[in-house]
């Protein structure tokens, strides 16, 4: 997991998960203060770990097993907030002095 570049303090996994949900929001050091934002490679892994399953799962596996639309939608949303779930696992914050 994630921790301060400055102080060494280790992001909680939900500071991380809220910061992805609203729109890589930069995460603020409870200890030292110092802003981190996340960086441009993780900000593609997160949008390809979500799209990806989505396109394929919306455009082959949905229509093969005769899923309905509206069913599909609610899976593809289902499936985009489970994987959210994971990706403070995988994403990197920098820290830029200003």
């Amino acid at each position: 997991m994630q921790k301060c570049h400055v102080c060494k303090k280790q992001f909680q996994w939900k500071e991380l998960l809220f910061s992805i949900w609203a729109s890589y929001k930069p995460i603020e050091c409870s200890q030292c203060g110092k802003r981190h934002s996340i960086n441009f490679v993780s900000k593609f892994i997160v949008s390809f770990l979500i799209i990806v399953p989505a396109v394929v799962f919306g455009l082959l596996i949905a229509p093969s097993q005769g899923l309905s639309k509206p069913l599909t939608f609610g899976l593809i949303v289902l499936m985009a907030f489970v994987i959210s779930l994971f990706l403070p696992l995988f994403v990197k914050y920098e820290y830029k002095q200003r």
